[in-house]
């Protein structure tokens, strides 16, 4: 299992623009997936933030949040916070500038700053390509992560000599906060990164996160590995908490629900596309996992 410490000294982080998502009370900001893990900030206000995906999540000034890959999610603001955000006046779209997106004029709801997370470990595999439900972590008093985050917005916005690489160690610094809270468990160990140093597990759940439509069994996918089927079981369990097929069954609900909401193909064909063998079959894990039906869910997200 890998220790914060080891994961720390392979990794690499690349200064990435961040986007102001502004909305007042009442209407809601729709904001699309996008190929990369995200980060979301809460500069000030309050609200929902409600993936495609899972349960909504409540935001109060300094939560954060991370998103998987492929996770679209709208975020709606309450309140009648009266503070601006000045950085987010006046924005440009360049590549260490801030750009704003909103979905009303005025003040108050909340104000978030987003931004894709380029996050490798040894150059190689991304910190959270392997995520597939959001982290969430809420503001505490006197926390240190908010005041890297305001620094890392302010050189956005003013962008001077060395701000990339400022920007860079800053947000290294920003993903140690969070990983720490997220193995407060006692062991402070990440126990699904595990797979990011491991030689055989690692392109064995690379090939399943790309194709998980293809007809896998614990079999096959042991000897995609170059382990037994015992070895392999134990060791994806260990790292992940669940079982390699389990796994693959919450990778095939979650990208069917992403289709659902991002496609009119009949259910029947995404069913397929994830690789159930039948519709029934299908909509039966479906309802399990998400408790609504797939239609209902494609009525409720579209």
């Amino acid at each position: 299992m890998m220790t914060i410490e080891k994961l720390l000294e392979g990794l690499m982080i690349s200064a990435q623009p961040f986007v102001i998502c502004r909305t007042t009370n009442g209407p809601k900001l729709n904001l699309p997936a996008v190929d990369f893990p995200s980060l979301h900030y809460v500069v000030a206000g309050s609200g929902i933030l409600t993936p495609v995906v899972g349960a909504q999540i409540t935001l109060s000034q300094g939560s954060i949040v991370i998103l998987p890959a492929g996770m679209s999610y709208q975020i709606a603001g309450d309140g009648d916070d009266e503070r601006d955000l000045e950085m987010a006046k006046n924005c440009v779209p360049v590549s260490l500038g801030l750009q704003e997106i909103s979905s009303a004029e005025g003040r108050g709801g909340i104000v978030l700053a987003c931004s894709n997370i380029n996050a490798t470990y040894q150059q190689t595999r991304g910190l959270f390509d392997y995520l597939v439900e959001p982290i969430a972590s809420h503001p505490r008093k006197e926390d240190a992560i908010n005041n890297v985050l305001t620094t890392v917005l302010n050189e956005m916005a003013d962008p001077k000599p060395g701000s990339k690489e400022l920007i860079s160690l800053l947000m290294k610094q920003c993903l140690v906060y969070l990983l720490r809270r997220y193995c407060e468990s006692g062991n402070c160990q990440v126990p699904w990164l595990s797979a990011l140093d491991d030689p055989q597990l690692s392109p064995t759940l690379e090939q399943m996160i790309n194709e998980p439509g293809r007809r896998y069994t614990l079999e096959l996918l042991a000897d995609n590995a170059g382990m037994s089927r015992s070895a392999f079981a134990q060791r994806f369990k260990d790292a992940f908490g669940r079982s390699a097929m389990d796994f693959l069954k919450e990778l095939r609900l979650q990208r069917a629900a992403h289709l659902l909401h991002t496609t009119r193909r009949p259910i029947k064909s995404i069913a397929d596309m994830v690789g159930f063998d039948s519709r029934s079959h299908f909509s039966r894990s479906f309802t399990d996992y998400f408790n609504v039906s797939p239609g209902e869910f494609r009525e409720e997200s579209s």
